[in-house]
């Protein structure tokens, strides 16, 4: 029997309107830039969306898997225009090398911003189409913070959004567009959606799924797949930061019939549209969270959660506001990172482990939100930065921070890392010898995806309001693209579309 060729890819970028650092072509070749064989061997086994991909495919034994390109950088600045026609040429290039597919898995983020582009994703899918033709069945996975557009869907209505964040679901989230494929591929079967764009943009720091609005949306959004006319229903929050016409929130219900799809998506978006406030949080000042810190006594540790530089909000990783009151208190059992300083690095690899060495930390991509730090530190020690993550977040993934040094300046511990990295995982800090459970107080680049791995091993999280590109105040960014009434910048009226 012939069997029914598959192709899989996935391009990804986060993309902060604001953000200094543009996002060039090695800034995925940095974080992960893989062709042809070469991705079965950088996914298989890891809990991804193409790991997911991967999974259910090659079981199956009337599908043959046809890798194309995957190319992921971390959040940053736009994407320059190089970069992404460097990246969909190559991807297409592949498309067209591989000749007749029957179907295409592609794992997005949804919230990509080239430099002369608002919607790369949809205008990626527009291209695979002309490639294509509208024959075969194309289903992606997209991040719960993506800003999906109304037209991404004019090319396939197959989107599955994950349900967590911490983002712990990808890998399920690529099982299920993988099982739907083959439904549709080996079942004849077909389906239709239903999406519904709302007038909001939320900050994403109370969006976590264990407790809050989105915790009680995603609950209705699984009771509603519980129906058994309802295939996923996905809630994205969108992403902020993106200074675009279709930023924001929306639902995408995948249902077998319309007035089925239509009536879970009005559902979801009158309950989003209700838990709006709860959404918006005020943070404690450095000083003020330090403060708190200082006054609890707890047997784990407690972090301070420097959200606004968190690197996978598109911040630089080199604010030095929180560092600052951390070298101020100098407090014995401190532990800050992973702060992003390659001259200190390169410092500290010249002076060698167990030496002195002046440095002055971080401010140096961002210096408007602190300037650099000086500090007599000791190097304790060095390493390439190579590590692979052991936590539910993208679990066994590869990872490389482009060298890290330890040092100890007075009585606190410093992460040095060569590139912006969120503090997701405990082995960024293992690798070089640092137990992060061994300290009384954490100084974190981060926001919430951290919490999968850290929860388990920290106290309590007091989130900070430093400055930072990624601040949860909206009303620090000048837009010029978005909707002009759009939620909270604007109290607005609205009525999501009445129930049927």
């Amino acid at each position: 029997m012939k069997k029914l060729r598959v192709g899989i890819a996935f391009f990804y970028h986060e993309s902060h309107s604001f953000a200094p650092l543009k996002t060039d072509i090695e800034a995925f070749y940095n974080e992960g830039y893989f062709k042809g064989e070469e991705i079965f061997s950088a996914y298989t086994g890891t809990k991804t969306e193409v790991g997911g991909f991967l999974d259910v495919l090659t079981k199956e034994e009337q599908i043959q898997v046809v890798p194309l390109l995957c190319a992921a950088a971390t959040p940053a600045g736009p994407v320059t225009n190089e970069a992404y026609q460097l990246i969909e040429k190559e991807m297409l290039t592949e498309l067209e090398k591989a000749g007749n597919l029957d179907g295409l898995l592609l794992a997005l983020h949804g919230a990509m911003v080239v430099e002369d582009l608002f919607d790369p994703e949809e205008n990626l899918l527009r291209e695979i189409r002309k490639i294509t033709g509208n024959d075969i069945s194309i289903a992606t996975t997209l991040d719960m913070h993506a800003n999906v557009s109304a037209r991404m869907l004019e090319h396939t209505p197959y989107h599955f959004g994950f349900k967590t964040y911490p983002h712990v679901d990808m890998y399920n989230q690529g099982v299920n567009a993988a099982k739907l494929l083959l439904e549709v591929l080996l079942e004849q079967k077909k389906y239709v959606a239903s999406f519904i764009k709302l007038p909001m943009m939320p900050p994403s720091i109370n969006m976590r799924t264990v407790e809050g609005p989105m915790h009680h949306l995603i609950e209705l959004a699984l009771k509603l797949e519980g129906e058994p006319s309802i295939i996923n229903a996905s809630v994205f929050g969108g992403f902020p930061y993106s200074d675009i016409p279709m930023v924001g929130a929306s639902v995408l219900v995948i249902a077998n019939d319309k007035s089925s799809a239509d009536k879970a998506a009005s559902k979801l978006a009158n309950k989003f549209w209700e838990l709006r406030n709860e959404f918006i949080m005020r943070l404690p000042t450095v000083k003020e969270g330090m403060n708190q810190a200082l006054s609890l006594k707890e047997e784990k540790p407690i972090v301070l959660a420097d959200i606004s530089d968190n690197p996978l909000s598109c911040g630089s990783g080199d604010t030095t506001l929180l560092l600052k009151e951390f070298i101020n208190m100098n407090q014995p059992h401190t532990l800050f990172g992973g702060l992003t300083d390659p001259e200190s690095i390169e410092r500290c690899q010249k002076a060698g482990v167990g030496n002195m060495v002046m440095l002055d930390l971080g401010g140096k991509t961002s210096p408007e939100f602190g300037r650099p730090v000086q500090v007599r530190a000791k190097v304790l020690a060095l390493s390439d930065g190579v590590f692979y993550n052991s936590g539910p977040f993208n679990q066994h993934l590869r990872m490389d921070v482009k060298g890290a040094a330890y040092i100890k300046a007075g009585e606190v511990d410093i992460l040095l890392i060569g590139r912006p990295m969120s503090a997701n995982d405990p082995e960024m800090f293992r690798h070089i010898g640092i137990e992060p459970t061994a300290y009384s107080i954490l100084g974190l680049k981060v926001k919430n995806h951290f919490r999968a791995a850290f929860d388990p091993l920290i106290s309590k999280v007091i989130y900070v309001d430093a400055p930072g590109v990624a601040s949860n105040d909206l009303q620090h960014f000048s837009y010029k693209n978005i909707p002009e009434k759009i939620w909270p910048l604007k109290d607005i009226d609205y009525a999501v579309l009445m129930e049927v």
